[in-house]
């Protein structure tokens, strides 16, 4: 009885054993996957970063006049066709 006791004893001990190992392998990999995000995400906000900076840049003065005159032609030739 006690060869029985003991045997299953280290079978749950084995099992055990290989149950933790399994864990700790799929942390390893949800870890490494976070740590992937994440650094997909600091790489995206510098681009950001880098793009608002250069659309900061492009936008002149004289390049936002000529925007804003094109949208109220836009808007004037709107409103005459509603009204004919």
């Amino acid at each position: 009885m006690k060869w029985l006791l003991a045997g299953l004893l280290f079978a749950l001990a084995v099992a055990l054993a290989i149950g933790t190992a399994a864990i700790r392998a799929e942390n390893a990999h949800c870890r490494r996957r976070v740590d992937q995000a994440l650094r997909d995400i600091d790489d995206r906000r510098v681009e950001l970063t880098r793009l608002s900076v250069e659309r900061l840049e492009a936008a002149t003065p004289e390049k936002l006049a000529k925007v804003h005159w094109q949208h109220l032609r836009a808007e004037a030739h709107r409103r005459q066709e509603s009204i004919q």
